[in-house]
């Protein structure tokens, strides 16, 4: 059975429970809370543009994950923390705060931002029946999914045995990542002289 979209995996769901009468569309929905935090890809990846007013403060982007990079006016701004919020002179920085992006010091003049970040997993549904995670890697939502559908009937061996099908194959969905962002192939050198 090809896993394509959100009703073949819903079909999957019931297939593999023996319609044990797991509710397949809130095993996706908790499946995917599951998944959220712990998903970083390539295919995440967003870059918006914001411009703002001076003295005011961006809001984050819906999706907004995790931050990637941050550009002030084209000037990278460094990630701060409320325990070091130190700059150097005539540099930039910011700090999240709930769904607002700082930036730190404040411009005085209206400015651009480039937000480079991490988009939150959009969620299935019969309206968006696939996304990126179920096309490139279908058997991450099946295994999280039975997971979740083991837990609801009470199964916890079989929950179990997802939940680590589970993390073999985020393992698959790492090694990618890790595969198209890392900077070029191992050179191998050329020993003319023995």
């Amino acid at each position: 059975m090809a896993l394509q979209t959100y009703s073949d995996l819903i079909s999957a769901i019931d297939s593999y429970t023996v319609s044990a009468g797991a509710p397949a569309d809130l095993c996706i929905t908790l499946a995917e809370e599951a998944l959220r935090p712990l998903l970083k890809h390539y295919l995440m990846e967003k870059k918006q543009t914001l411009n703002v007013l001076a003295g005011q403060s961006p809001t984050l982007p819906d999706d907004y994950q995790e931050g990637r990079a941050i550009l002030v006016n084209g000037c990278y701004a460094k990630p701060l923390s409320f325990r070091n919020p130190n700059l150097n002179t005539g540099e930039l920085g910011y700090v999240v705060t709930g769904n607002t992006l700082e930036i730190r010091p404040v411009p005085s003049t209206d400015y651009v931002v480039d937000l480079y970040y991490f988009a939150r997993l959009p969620a299935l549904s019969d309206t968006n029946p696939t996304n990126w995670l179920l096309t490139r890697f279908p058997t991450v939502y099946l295994r999280a999914s039975l997971a979740q559908a083991y837990h609801w009937l009470k199964d916890p061996d079989a929950e179990q045995a997802e939940k680590n099908l589970t993390s073999d194959a985020l393992s698959a969905v790492q090694r990618d990542h890790t595969l198209a962002t890392a900077s070029g192939n191992t050179i191998i050198e050329e020993l003319s002289n023995w």
